[in-house]
């Protein structure tokens, strides 16, 4: 294996004296695909934290150990310094400016500009009167889109460079976060944090051929998953962590996904035997939907129709953008909706969260942070939500 572009070594976490991460070393080099697996709460995400930048470290006290790229130690105070150096992060939590179009979040804050005709004017002046002209400078916007559609195109999405953020299925912007990462003239590592999480399983497929396409281009990649079938897929090493600490650092050739559990969690690994309920044939449904539509943009529901009985488990499956998260976002009321929705045989008011909730419904949405939770209120708070009636 050719030299690493990547070392972390020793490094080392505290929060309020609990340690977190215990000498932690890992290394990546160009070409690889580096899989980090372990339990929730193992480290993994705060190690990422520490390589990216994130403030987070820095305001709890920094961390100890070394970060090297390309041989140089290196130590970041902020994402834009580590984007700088040539590190990107495809996060599990999507950071696209909603309100933005797909080329402008791709292109945020590199920016093509061109010289308007003051700046071009203002070439033969002084000194300061044709920096002051250059501030003048415009959006180079043709070059936005053409930069924008040769990222999308590397990574296999098809949808317009203009669009806006804001109406795209997740797996969309998932791939939109891809993009921009790949945009980057310097990039040399990208971490993907749990990408697949929100993705159906071709999206999922998709994802992987891109993460070998951008390493056979010589990227150096983390790649942070639950799932170890992808591992195995993909991987040219594994490292395992536990507790905060690497407790091996394994070929995928050489090892089994149930080995790689066992190390993950400290104990042998039992097989569950699953047990499947069945409903009675004769029992009525619990949720009955007919001629369902929905206008949620970017997975418009047209005219489905279902039922769903106690003890089932009902799976909707489909590519993005066909219609399969506009089920559940209709019969919830987050958009506008039509037909007839009932719960054991009470029809449902349409577009009324309220009402749903009242219902007996309950919503677990694949975008977390955008709907799902209220990011700055407490656990307590998210918890009890729904439940709250103010007297």
């Amino acid at each position: 294996m050719s030299a690493p572009v990547l070392e972390l070594r020793g490094i080392t976490k505290r929060y309020e004296g609990n340690t977190v991460l215990k000498g932690v070393t890992l290394a990546a080099a160009a070409g690889e695909i580096h899989a980090l697996v372990g339990e929730n709460g193992a480290g993994k995400s705060t190690l990422m934290n520490i390589l990216f930048g994130m403030p987070v470290i820095r305001e709890t006290g920094g961390y100890e150990g070394e970060i090297l790229l390309d041989g140089r130690v290196v130590r970041f105070d902020g994402p834009q310094q580590a984007m700088a150096a040539g590190i990107g992060m495809v996060h599990q939590e999507f950071m696209l400016l909603p309100g933005f179009s797909v080329a402008e979040n791709v292109k945020l804050n590199r920016e093509p500009t061109r010289r308007g005709w003051l700046g071009r004017a203002a070439a033969p002046l002084p000194g300061a009167v044709r920096a002051w002209a250059g501030k003048l400078a415009t959006l180079d916007r043709a070059r936005m889109g053409a930069d924008t559609r040769a990222a999308l195109d590397r990574v296999g999405l098809s949808i317009d460079e203009w669009a806006v953020a804001a109406g795209l299925p997740v797996g969309h912007m998932q791939f939109v976060e891809i993009a921009r990462e790949v945009d980057r003239a310097r990039t040399r590592v990208v971490i993907f944090d749990e990408p697949t999480a929100v993705l159906t399983e071709s999206e999922a497929r998709t994802m992987l051929h891109v993460m070998r396409e951008l390493a056979r281009g010589g990227l150096a990649i983390l790649f942070i998953t639950h799932r170890l079938d992808e591992i195995f897929e993909v991987a040219s090493r594994i490292t395992v962590v536990r507790d905060g600490e690497v407790v091996a650092t394994l070929d995928p050739a050489h090892t089994s996904a149930v080995h790689v559990a066992e190390l993950m969690v400290g104990r042998p690994a039992k097989v569950a035997v699953p047990h499947v309920v069945q409903a009675e044939s004769g029992e009525a449904p619990v949720l009955t939907v007919r001629d369902l539509r929905v206008a949620m943009p970017g997975e418009r529901v047209d005219g489905v129709s279902l039922e769903l009985r106690r003890g089932e488990i009902l799976g909707i499956g489909g590519l993005a953008g066909q219609g399969k998260t506009g089920i559940a976002n209709g019969i919830m009321g987050l958009y506008p909706a039509t037909g007839s929705v009932a719960v054991e045989g009470r029809p449902l008011a349409l577009g009324d969260p309220r009402a749903a909730i009242r219902a007996g419904l309950a919503f677990v949405s694949e975008d977390r942070r955008g709907v799902g939770l209220l990011l700055d209120e407490s656990i307590e708070l998210n918890m009890i939500l729904t439940a709250l009636e103010v007297q």
